[in-house]
C-alpha cells in the first residue's frame, strides 16, 4: 500500500516535487538504518562464531578440549579401513616449572608443548584435557601399514617434545609420559580413553620407580592390556639434526650407527643421509632380517661394536 501525502490529493494522487525533496532525507536515515542493522547482524555472527569456537577449544594452546574430542573422536573411530590409535600424554618435570618460575612460565611451555605436538602429528585430532595432559587420536597413513605403526608415531612425539626451549629467558624442558591404545576394530571411546589413561599413569610409574625423569610409554592391547614401556631417554635426546654439543650430525654412506626404535638399539648402517634425517639399513626384531627405512637423525647414535652381517655386506657393496 502506497502513503500518499495529502499535498498530493489535489494533483490526482501524483507527489509534487516538493513532496519529493522532503522524502529524501527519510529514506537516506532509512538507509542509514539498514546499514546499521546489517553491521550489528554481522558483529552478532562473528561473536556466535567466536563462542562456538571457544566452546571446542582450549583457550590458552588453542587446540581442541576434551568436549570437541568427544565430539570428534568417534567418527574418526568409525572411519575408513585405516587403524587408530588412542593417546594420552602427561608431562614430566612441569610442576617444578611452574613452583620455580610461575604461571606465565608454565603457560609458555604448554603452548611450545602443543605446537610441538602438532608439528609432529599434522592434521590428526590433538587436544589439550586439562593442565599439562594432552590426548591426540592418530591415524595410520594407509590401511596396509604393519600392526604397530604407533610405535614410530609414539616415538617422533617423544623425541618432539623433549629438546629443551627457551621460555623467558630460562633454558627449560619436560619430557612426556605417554599411554596408547590401538583401538583396533573398537568404537567405544570411553573405554579407549579408560584404558590409555591407565597406560600412562603405568608410564609415569615406572618413570618415578626408576627414577628416570625420561620419556615412557606404556602400550595397552585388546588381549590383555600387555604393557612396554619404551625410554629413549636413556640415550640423551638432543634438538632434532642436533648433536648435544649443538652441532649438526652429518652421516655419511656407509656410517655404523645404533638405530633407536620401539624400546630397542639395533644395529644399522647409513645408505644415505642429509641433516636431519638418514636412509638406514638396520636389524629387525631380534636380529631377524634387515630393513631400510628413512630414521630422524636424533634417533641415530655412531656404533663402535662391530656388526659381521651388516658391516661385511656394507664393505662389499662399497
Amino acid at each position: 500500500m502506497r502513503i500518499l501525502d495529502p499535498a498530493a490529493a489535489d494533483t490526482g494522487g501524483v507527489p509534487s516535487d516538493n513532496t519529493e525533496l522532503r522524502t529524501e532525507p527519510e529514506t537516506a536515515r532509512l538507509q542509514a538504518r539498514i546499514d546499521q542493522l546489517a553491521a550489528h547482524v554481522q558483529q552478532m555472527e562473528q561473536e556466535r562464531a567466536s563462542l562456538r569456537w571457544m566452546a571446542g577449544h582450549d583457550d590458552l594452546t588453542g587446540l581442541a578440549n576434551r568436549r570437541l574430542f568427544h565430539t570428534l573422536a568417534p567418527e574418526l573411530l568409525g572411519g575408513d579401513d585405516c587403524s587408530s590409535a588412542v593417546l594420552i600424554l602427561d608431562l614430566n618435570g612441569f610442576k617444578p616449572i611452574n613452583d620455580t618460575y610461575g604461571h606465565d612460565a608454565g603457560d609458555e611451555v604448554l603452548c611450545v608443548v602443543a605446537r610441538r605436538i602438532v608439528g609432529c602429528l599434522g592434521d590428526h585430532l590433538v587436544a589439550r584435557f586439562g593442565g599439562d595432559e594432552f590426548a591426540a587420536l592418530p591415524r595410520a597413513p594407509r590401511a596396509d601399514v604393519p600392526e604397530t605403526w604407533w610405535h614410530e608415531v609414539a616415538g617422533s612425539l617423544s623425541a618432539a617434545i623433549a629438546p629443551p626451549m627457551n621460555v623467558l629467558g630460562h633454558t627449560l624442558s619436560v619430557t612426556a609420559s605417554i599411554g596408547v591404545v590401538p583401538a583396533g576394530r573398537s568404537r567405544d571411546l570411553s573405554d579407549l580413553l579408560r584404558r590409555a589413561d591407565q597406560a600412562m599413569f603405568s608410564a609415569k610409574r615406572h618413570a618415578n620407580t626408576t627414577d628416570r625423569a625420561g620419556i615412557t610409554w606404556v602400550v595397552a592391547t585388546e588381549t590383555g592390556d600387555h604393557t612396554e614401556t619404551y625410554e629413549p631417554a636413556a640415550v640423551p635426546v638432543p634438538p632434532p639434526g642436533l648433536t648435544a654439543s649443538g652441532s649438526a650430525v652429518v652421516y655419511q654412506p656407509g656410517d655404523p650407527v645404533w638405530v633407536h626404535r620401539s624400546g630397542a638399539r639395533r644395529a644399522g648402517v647409513v645408505e644415505g643421509a642429509c641433516e636431519w634425517a638418514a636412509l638406514v639399513r638396520y636389524r629387525g626384531e631380534n636380529g631377524a632380517g634387515t630393513l631400510v627405512d628413512t630414521i630422524p637423525t636424533n634417533w641415530l647414535t655412531v656404533r663402535t661394536e662391530a656388526d659381521p652381517y651388516l658391516d661385511r655386506n656394507s664393505s662389499a657393496s662399497m
